[in-house]
């Protein structure tokens, strides 16, 4: 489920805190760490996140390490999406 989980996530990222470019412009492994989030990008990035896939992460489910890539994020997004259709 990752792989389709990816062009989700870029969409949802390029929505909300890298306007500039296009889904389809962003590797799987870009850092996002360090080149487009800061905390409010964080966080606004969350929520757009919880939005668009009709969840809520709790607090102990997120970690630095996953918002470190794109790749990694998606990750994150597809075993919550996965635990939410449980």
């Amino acid at each position: 489920m990752k792989n389709q989980m990816i062009p989700k996530v870029k969409s949802v990222i390029c929505n909300t805190v890298i306007t500039n470019m296009s889904p389809d412009d962003l590797p799987d492994d870009f850092e996002l760490a360090g080149n487009a989030l800061d905390s409010m990008a964080v966080t606004n990035l969350i929520l757009a996140l919880e939005e668009y896939f009709g969840f809520v992460f709790e607090d102990e489910e997120l970690s630095a390490e996953d918002f470190e890539t794109i790749a990694s994020l998606s990750t994150l997004v597809a075993q919550k999406v996965d635990s939410s259709n449980v």
